[in-house]
C-alpha cells in the first residue's frame, strides 16, 4: 500500500513548529528561517488550517513543537486562512517564541486564547443541555402502570406530547435551563451595571440563543423578560463596541435585531451621527432586514441634513418594499447630487417593474452626475432590462464622464445588443464630411468596456472590432482578446500537466 500524502495541516504544524523554534533557540540562522516560512507559507498557500493545542491535555513547559509553544502562550486555537502573508505568519511565529511579548490576531491569522480562571472571579460555566442520566431517572415497573389488579393489557404507550411535557428527564431539563438563565440574566445585569459592552454582548447572546429552548408556553414571557434587560442604554453600548470590534459585529447585529424596535431605534442613532456610511455598513444591512423597522427610516427621507436623507435611501434600498419608490421619486430633484445618487442606488435595488419610469427619469436627468449615477446603478445590479434604455442614452449623452459610465454599464450587461452596440460605437469614426461616429478616445472606451464584458457575446464583438476596425481601435481589441486568452491557456497548460 502507498504511503498516504501529508496534509496541509500536517505539512503547516511541522514546518511552522521549526520556524518558532529556530526563532526560540537559533534567532540567527536565517537560512533556515526563511526556508520553514515558505513552507508553512506554501502549505496554506490554498488551504485554510486549524490548529488546537490541546490546553486541557497538554502540560504548558518548556515543549519546541508548535502545540508546545502554543500552550506555553495559552494560546488554545489558531486559525490560518488561506493565503496568509508571511509577514503575518512570521510575527506570530516571533510572538510564540518569545515568552511575554503579545501575540497577534488578524483576520487570517486569528488566535483564540484559553480563558484564564482567577480565584473568586464569576466564570461562565457551560450551558448543561444534556444532564447525565442518574440512577433513579426511570420509573420503576410498579409506577409506570396503572396497579389496578386486573390482567396485563400490554406495554403502557405514553400519549401524543405527553413525554415532553411530563416525562421526568424533560422535567430536569427545563430545571437545567432555568438555573442557567438565572445565572446569565444575573451576570448581564451585572454588566450592564458595569458598563462592560463586550460582556453585555456575550450574554445577550446567550440569552437570545436560549429562546428557543424554553418550552413554547413560556418562550413569549421569557423573549419580554430577557428584553427588558437590555436598556437603550446597554444596546447603544452594544452597538458602539460592534463599530469598535469588527469581529463581533455578526452577534450584535443578531442581539439588536432580536431586541425588536429598541434595537432598531438604536442602530438607527448610530446611522445618524456619522456623514460616512463605511464603517456602519454593517448597520444599514442590519436595518434593511427589519421589516419591522419602517416607520422609523421613512421620516428622516424630509430630514434637513443630506446625509440623513442619504443613509435613509440606502436602507430603503436594501428593505425593498413597494410602497417605498414613490417615496424615493422625489429625491431625484434633492438639491444635493450625493442624495440624488443614493437615491438612484437605491431605485436600482427595486424590481425594474416598480422602479423602471424612475430609472428612465434618472437617466434622461438634467445634471451629469445623475445621469451617470443612474448609469453607473444600472451596471453595477446588471439590470438587463435597461439595455435599450443605455443605448438611447448614449446617442444623447454629451458629458465626457456620464457618457464613460453608461459605455462601461453596456458593458457590465454584456447581453447580445449592449455588445453590438459597442461595437458599432468603436467602429463608428468621425470624418469631417459628416460629423457623425465617435472620437478615437471613445471609441477605444467602447473597446476597453467590451474587454471588460464577460460572455461569448463580447468576445464576438471584440473579434468583429479587430477585423472590421481602424489602427487604434484594432490594437485595443486585440490586447483585450490577448488578455481574454491567457487564463483559458494558463488553465490548459495546468491541465496537461497534471
Amino acid at each position: 500500500m502507498p504511503s498516504q500524502l501529508p496534509t496541509p495541516r500536517d505539512t503547516f504544524v511541522r514546518r511552522f513548529g521549526d520556524l518558532v523554534a529556530l526563532l526560540r533557540v537559533d534567532p540567527g540562522n536565517d537560512a533556515a528561517q526563511d526556508l520553514a516560512l515558505s513552507a508553512a507559507a506554501g502549505a496554506v498557500a490554498r488551504a485554510s488550517v486549524v490548529v488546537e493545542a490541546g490546553v486541557d491535555r497538554g502540560e504548558p513547559g518548556e515543549d519546541l513543537t508548535l502545540q508546545g509553544r502554543m500552550r506555553a502562550r495559552l494560546v488554545d486555537v489558531l486559525r490560518v486562512a488561506a493565503g496568509a502573508e508571511p509577514q503575518e505568519l512570521l510575527a506570530l511565529a516571533r510572538a510564540l517564541s518569545h515568552d511575554i511579548a503579545p501575540v497577534p490576531s488578524t483576520g487570517p491569522v486569528a488566535v483564540e486564547l484559553a480563558p484564564v480562571v482567577v480565584p473568586g472571579t464569576l466564570v461562565d460555566a457551560p450551558p448543561s443541555y444534556s444532564p447525565a442520566r442518574a440512577d433513579g431517572d426511570r420509573r420503576r415497573e410498579a409506577e409506570r402502570r396503572h396497579w389496578t389488579g386486573r390482567r396485563f393489557a400490554g406495554p403502557e404507550r405514553r400519549r401524543i406530547g405527553d413525554r415532553r411535557s411530563t416525562g421526568e428527564r424533560r422535567l430536569r431539563l427545563i430545571k437545567h435551563q432555568q438555573t442557567d438563565i438565572a445565572g446569565i440574566s444575573a451576570r448581564l445585569a451585572q454588566a450592564v451595571s458595569d458598563q462592560h459592552w463586550r460582556a453585555v454582548l456575550g450574554h445577550a447572546h446567550a440569552l437570545r440563543a436560549y429562546a428557543a429552548r424554553v418550552p413554547a408556553s413560556e418562550r413569549r414571557s421569557f423573549v419580554i423578560t430577557a428584553r427588558r434587560q437590555l436598556s437603550r442604554a446597554a444596546l447603544a453600548g452594544v452597538v458602539k463596541h460592534a463599530l469598535q470590534v469588527p469581529a463581533d459585529r455578526i452577534p450584535a447585529v443578531e442581539v439588536l435585531r432580536w431586541a425588536g424596535l429598541d434595537g432598531a431605534d438604536a442602530m438607527l442613532e448610530a446611522v445618524q451621527r456619522s456623514e460616512v456610511a463605511g464603517p456602519r455598513r454593517f448597520l444599514h444591512d442590519a436595518l434593511g432586514g427589519m421589516p419591522e423597522a419602517y416607520p422609523a427610516i421613512v421620516p428622516l427621507l424630509s430630514s434637513r441634513r443630506w446625509h440623513e436623507v442619504h443613509h435613509a435611501a440606502g436602507i430603503l434600498g436594501r428593505m425593498g418594499r413597494a410602497e417605498a419608490v414613490p417615496l424615493l421619486r422625489p429625491l431625484l430633484d434633492h438639491a444635493d447630487p450625493r442624495v440624488r445618487s443614493a437615491a438612484v442606488h437605491a431605485l436600482a435595488g427595486f424590481p425594474p417593474a416598480d422602479a423602471a419610469d424612475a430609472l428612465r427619469a434618472a437617466l434622461a436627468h438634467r445634471t451629469p452626475a445623475t445621469r451617470a449615477a443612474a448609469a453607473d446603478a444600472i451596471g453595477a445590479r446588471k439590470l438587463a432590462v435597461f439595455a435599450m434604455p443605455l443605448m438611447a442614452a448614449l446617442e444623447t449623452e454629451r458629458d465626457r464622464e456620464a457618457w464613460r459610465t453608461t459605455v462601461g454599464a453596456l458593458g457590465a450587461l454584456a447581453t447580445p445588443e449592449a455588445c453590438a452596440a459597442l461595437a458599432a460605437v468603436a467602429l463608428a469614426r468621425r470624418t469631417l464630411v459628416t460629423r457623425r461616429g465617435y472620437g478615437r478616445e471613445q471609441r477605444v472606451e467602447a473597446v476597453r468596456a467590451l474587454g471588460r464584458a464577460t460572455g461569448p457575446h463580447a468576445t464576438a464583438a471584440l473579434q468583429r472590432v479587430a477585423e472590421a476596425g481602424d489602427n487604434s481601435v484594432r490594437r485595443a481589441a486585440l490586447a483585450a482578446l490577448t488578455a481574454r486568452a491567457a487564463p483559458r491557456s494558463s488553465e490548459r497548460a495546468r491541465r496537461d500537466c497534471g
